[in-house]
């Protein structure tokens, strides 16, 4: 018998709502509260350890198990910023009929789980990469972020955590290091997420990769890939070319890839228009057409928020100290 009101409440319902199966062992295809609030699978899973225990067959539902199971409902929603039906705990010698909304509150938050409605804080150690040397050809950095572990990785992301890159020159004196200043600026922040689905985090729409700020069009914006798509080998996920002669066929460019806990980010910054120009701006080419100035690129690891989870399941993801490779 469905579960409904005026239907009697059997264990096959509670553990169905709590694992996912009847048995009580567990189904993360279907929506339940331990998929996403446990250790899940792929995409679901926050990685908390208190998930709710099901219980056996034949079994009389207490007024306590019901009221963990809605309190981990209600954790999983307000992490998510999901709005659902507000259903009161139970108390010892109530008797409980079929809450009607419990189902649809479910899938909602199992549709919703790589929702955030808050951040933690940057973790931005390691997370700037500069220099001050020229370069004309070429300039390549590498940034990695480790995780302790996949499962810790994954809980990351899953539950709202992102890694966001920006780019910047500043003090350049030529007008080829202006128009790097300028494409380094329309890049904007490019921001990785888990999943490559659409969800919003801090109010914030977000894809598997996600331009913030800038301007211009890029030639690729790997909107569909996210983290979770990455491979051993390297997937081009941002690129951008700038956008004034003679420099148009500069750009910049974002691989990514990944090996198991390690996530690796490969700048490439590709200075291919001919030096026809002089520094600035007008005659013939120009043995000084250099890039001057200080190149930054920015790195911030940036955590879920743990204001409606029990912990961090999730670590301190570290980051190297990266170094720009140049290239005259």
């Amino acid at each position: 018998m469905a579960y409904s009101s005026g239907s009697v409440i059997l264990d096959d319902d509670y553990n169905i709502f709590a694992t996912g199966n009847a048995a009580g062992t567990g189904d993360d295809n279907v929506a339940n509260i331990n998929t996403v609030w446990g250790s899940g699978t792929g995409d679901k899973g926050y990685g908390q350890t208190n998930t709710v225990s099901a219980v056996s067959a034949g079994s009389t539902i207490t007024a306590t198990q019901w009221a963990t199971l809605l309190t981990r409902m209600t954790s999983i929603a307000n992490h998510q910023g999901t709005s659902i039906t507000a259903i009161s705990n139970p108390s010892a010698g109530d008797t409980i009929e079929a809450y009607a909304a419990l189902s649809t509150n479910i899938t909602n938050i199992f549709n919703n789980r790589n929702n955030a409605a808050a951040n933690g804080s940057d973790i931005t150690a390691n997370g700037t990469t500069t220099t001050s040397s020229t370069w004309d050809v070429r300039a390549v950095t590498t940034k990695t972020v480790t995780f302790a572990d996949a499962a810790s990785l994954r809980y990351f992301f899953n539950a709202g955590g992102m890694i966001r890159m920006s780019f910047s020159l500043t003090g350049g004196s030529d007008a080829k290091s202006l128009e790097w200043a300028d494409l380094l600026s329309d890049a904007g922040t490019i921001v990785v997420t888990g999943a490559a689905a659409s969800k919003t985090i801090a109010a914030v729409a977000y894809t598997g990769t996600t331009k913030i700020g800038g301007s211009g069009t890029p030639t690729t914006l790997a909107t569909g890939t996210g983290v979770f798509d990455y491979t051993g080998t390297d997937t081009l996920i941002f690129k951008q070319f700038a956008d004034s002669a003679p420099y148009t066929a500069n750009y910049i460019e974002i691989d990514a890839k990944i090996a198991t806990n390690v996530i690796t980010f490969t700048v490439t910054l590709e200075d291919a228009a001919a030096d026809t120009i002089a520094p600035d701006g007008s005659g013939s080419g120009n043995a000084l057409d250099v890039v001057d100035g200080t190149l930054t690129m920015t790195t911030a690891v940036r955590p879920p928020s743990t204001a409606n989870l029990n912990a961090n399941t999730w670590g301190t993801p570290t980051m190297n100290a990266a170094s720009w490779t140049l290239t005259s």
